[in-house]
Parts: structure tokens; C-alpha cells; sequence
């Protein structure tokens, strides 16, 4: 083999070792792509649960309410209580829509979109008329309204309790944002004390007085045919 043939043959192996090589270089750069830097490590900050409510409690809006409370009652007997809530209305409109007897009491307070109105006392027999959660209108009024009769007597506590139903961390969270406590007289009527004198005491008055008088009208019964038998015949 002469020169030639030698140096032609080693031209041929370098040139297809640097083929090879350049093919295999790309495919090697994409099986095994180089390694990624790391995420930064970022903490991200304390959430305060308190303070997280304090700010929702103040983004709420004002609005106002109205409602009607008797003074005095007869016992047994039914009164109504109708509260008002409106956002846009002054609260003298909004005593104007109560048509329910009784004193006026008109206050302006924190609202939200869903609020819940409770009326509580013991000494009452309370029912809803209305549902106690209800959605919130900009532009309407909000209205409920509950029956109450006392159950006793002398002066009654009655409880008005405004909650704001709040979204905290995706939940529904009631907030009290008002009581109002209202004391009323449940007074008794001539008919109604005799009424419960005589449900107290009806074994006294069934034997001192109601069976002497039975007895009485018994004997006032017999005596004209007693009477009549001891006639002579004509």
C-alpha cells in the first residue's frame, strides 16, 4: 500500500469521526438537558385571623332600622313586632313603614349582604313570621316580623338580636352587630284574674261554694212535689 493510499484512508477515518461526533453532540445536549437552578425559597407572610375579620367588619356599609316595641300587654293577648332594615332609606322613612303599635325605635348600623334578625324572651311565646336569615337589598327594604303573647304576668325582658352573616376564610360566620333589650308589662284583666283565680282555686270552690248552691237548688227542686203529696184529695 503506497502513501497515498495511507493518507487517503486516515483523511476518510477522521472525517467520519467528526461526523459521528457531530451528530451524537445535539442528541446528547437533549437526553440529558442541563439542570435547572432551584426555586428561590420564598415564605410567604403570617395571615392574622383577627386582623382578617377587622378588616372585612370594616368594609361593611351602614344602613338603617326601625322597629316597634308595646309597652304594656294584656296577658294571653298577641301584639306584632316589625323590624325594618333599608340601606338607602332614612330611618324617619323607615318608622313611617311600621304600621305595628307601639314605640318606635329608629338606629343605624353595620349591614351586609346576608343579615339575621332574632327576637328572644322567656317570658313570651315568640313565632317568626318571617325567615330569621335573609338576603340584603340596596335598593328594597329587609323586613321581619314576629308574633309574641306573654306567658306571665309583670314585667317581661324581650331580646332583638342583629347578626351580619360574614364570608370568613370561605365559610359563612354569623357577627352580632346590635342588641336591643326592651322590657314590656304583661298586665292582667278584670276577666282574666277571675279566669285564673278560679283555675287556681276550683277544688276550693267546688266544695264551699258550688255544692252548697247545688245542694240548695236540689232541695228547691223536690219541695213543690213534697208539697203536693201532702195535699188532702178533694
Amino acid at each position: 500500500m503506497n502513501n497515498k493510499t495511507k493518507i487517503a484512508i486516515a483523511v476518510s477515518l477522521i472525517f467520519i469521526v467528526l461526523i459521528v461526533f457531530w451528530v451524537g453532540l445535539p442528541m446528547q445536549n437533549m437526553e440529558s438537558p442541563p439542570p435547572m437552578a432551584p426555586p428561590s425559597q420564598s415564605v410567604a407572610p403570617k395571615v392574622d385571623p383577627l386582623q382578617a375579620i377587622d378588616h372585612v367588619l370594616e368594609r361593611m356599609e351602614l344602613g338603617n332600622i326601625a322597629f316597634n316595641t308595646p309597652k304594656t300587654m294584656n296577658l294571653h293577648d298577641s301584639a306584632f313586632i316589625h323590624l325594618v332594615l333599608g340601606v338607602e332609606k332614612a330611618i324617619d322613612d323607615i318608622k313611617r313603614m311600621i304600621e305595628e303599635e307601639g314605640e318606635k325605635i329608629g338606629a343605624r348600623i353595620h349591614v351586609s349582604n346576608r343579615m339575621e334578625a332574632r327576637l328572644s324572651g322567656r317570658g313570651f311565646e315568640i313565632i317568626a313570621i318571617n325567615p330569621e336569615i335573609q338576603a340584603v337589598s340596596r335598593r328594597d327594604v329587609t323586613e321581619w316580623k314576629w308574633e309574641i303573647k306573654p306567658k306571665a304576668a309583670g314585667k317581661q325582658n324581650l331580646h332583638l338580636t342583629l347578626s351580619a352573616l360574614l364570608n370568613i376564610e370561605g365559610e359563612s360566620t354569623p357577627r352580632v352587630i346590635r342588641t336591643f333589650d326592651r322590657i314590656i308589662i304583661a298586665e292582667v284583666t278584670i276577666g282574666q284574674q277571675a279566669k285564673v283565680f278560679v283555675q287556681n282555686n276550683w277544688q276550693w270552690l267546688w266544695a264551699a261554694v258550688l255544692v252548697p248552691i247545688a245542694g240548695w237548688i236540689w232541695k228547691r227542686r223536690k219541695r213543690p212535689s213534697i208539697e203536693g203529696n201532702n195535699n188532702p184529695e178533694s
